[in-house]
């Protein structure tokens, strides 16, 4: 069997993205900024993420082994803050997700390809503690190596880590053997694991 050599998914589809939901059934502790200082209250959020994946991201299957790197641009929604959810008494009972619309593309070994469709692809962020988050996201990817398949993710969740608390210094999001769906393919695997890291290319603190 030769190796079926091609994309990451989304991610995010990436990330931080990298749509991403789900974040709800995380446990949100305050509002959720991405944060290019070390700041417990954010005061100028970013609202640009530009992500790239450490490594190759993994289309896991039983049929091979799909590798890409993968590179998200987005743009966070609410001027990169999260909004809370108020009770009719105004008291605030929650915080919604930091939303994040961007793009994935993808850059594969062995001559294949992988595009994303239906974009943009969505990102959700809730922050669950110090410098860290959980990440969500849905997608679909259109890949062509030997075989023409596309899969989609719903519901794909990551851990998103801050720069204080990542290994590398920046940040880092980190999605590990999520189930992605078969949505069309002749002989395609019906459901294959997404393994895939990225990291911000600017340091990225998770922030109020």
């Amino acid at each position: 069997m030769r190796s079926f050599k091609m994309f990451g998914l989304v991610a995010l589809a990436a990330l931080m993205a990298m749509a991403f939901v789900g974040a709800s059934s995380a446990m949100a502790e305050g509002a959720t900024a991405l944060c290019g200082s070390d700041e417990a209250t954010c005061a100028s959020p970013i609202t640009h993420v530009h992500e790239t994946s450490i490594g190759h991201a993994l289309l896991l299957s039983s049929f091979a082994t799909v590798e890409c790197s993968a590179l998200f641009l987005g743009d966070a929604l609410n001027s990169g803050l999260s909004s809370a959810i108020k009770n009719k008494k105004g008291e605030i009972i929650g915080y919604n997700p930091l939303i994040i619309h961007g793009t994935f593309t993808y850059t594969c070994l062995s001559g294949c390809t992988a595009t994303e469709e239906n974009g943009p692809a969505e990102i959700q962020v809730l922050r669950t503690g110090a410098e860290a988050a959980a990440v969500t996201g849905e997608g679909l990817v259109h890949v062509v190596c030997g075989l023409n398949c596309r899969y989609n993710g719903v519901g794909l969740e990551g851990a998103g880590t801050g720069a204080l608390a990542a290994a590398n210094g920046s940040g880092e999001v980190s999605i590990e053997e999520a189930v992605v769906n078969k949505e069309s393919g002749f002989l395609c695997p019906s459901t294959s694991k997404l393994d895939i890291t990225t990291a911000p290319l600017s340091t990225t603190y998770i922030s109020t």
